[in-house]
């Protein structure tokens, strides 16, 4: 039998390379980041600047050559759909680090509030963990919750594949990136390495640079009038 796979949701990967004397640099500039506002209690959660008031890192110039690259990846994600990007203003909403400790994760969340969002893994030891995405809109479940973990338990299904998992899990390795719709619900696995694991994450927000003749996509905001 051939199957045959409609409506995907399209994940990218892709390699951002940097030399060490930046990797250190960035690394050293996110430390003092996290160092001069720390968790004031013991969580299992990580880091994450964006809540922290550093929510807009790629406006510090040393991130300057990073975000360049992270945008050319963007781009060709767009691609991917044949989207026409000579069309696009394309912005960087939001950018952050989040730093994660040993045994600490993030929980289920979207970024309602753009397009794309990212995560590049500056920093990646062995067994730190991975990131998860879950879909909310199974296309497959022909009865409710058929696909859940229990059924899994009680032998109705007998095993998780592409075609019956509402979660898949990428664990890069360190400078891989990841890229996908910011409406994803993800999460990321605990840290088990024991050493720290540094990603920067951000937001991306397109626009149309004249959106005359178009009706959903979001107009230039250089034509926004503020009250």
């Amino acid at each position: 039998m051939k199957a045959l796979n409609l409506f995907p949701l399209t994940i990218a990967q892709d390699i951002i390379v940097i030399d060490e004397h930046e990797r250190t640099i960035l690394i050293n500039e996110i430390e003092k980041m996290q160092s001069t506002n720390k968790k004031t209690n013991k969580s299992i959660y990580a880091w994450t600047g964006d809540t922290k008031g550093y929510e807009f890192i790629f406006s510090n110039n040393i991130f300057k050559n990073l975000s360049k690259q992270i945008s050319t990846s963007i781009i060709k994600y767009l691609e991917l759909f044949e989207i026409n990007t000579d069309l696009l203003d394309i912005f960087y909403q939001r950018s952050w680090a989040t730093y994660t400790n040993n045994e600490e994760n993030i929980n289920f969340h979207t970024h309602s509030q753009s397009n794309i969002s990212f995560a590049y893994y500056l920093l990646k030891p062995n067994n730190s963990g991975g990131i998860i995405f879950r879909s909310n809109e199974l296309q497959n479940e022909i009865a409710k919750n058929i696909f859940t973990s229990s059924k899994i338990d009680k032998s109705l299904i007998n095993k998780p594949n592409a075609y019956n998992s509402d979660k898949s899990v990428f664990d890069l390795e360190q400078d891989g990136i990841i890229i996908f719709p910011s409406k994803t619900p993800h999460a990321t696995m605990p840290n088990k390495s024991g050493k720290p694991r540094i990603s920067i994450s951000g937001d991306v927000t397109i626009m149309l640079k004249d959106s005359k003749g178009f009706e959903h996509l979001m107009p230039n905001f250089k034509k926004w009038k503020k009250f």
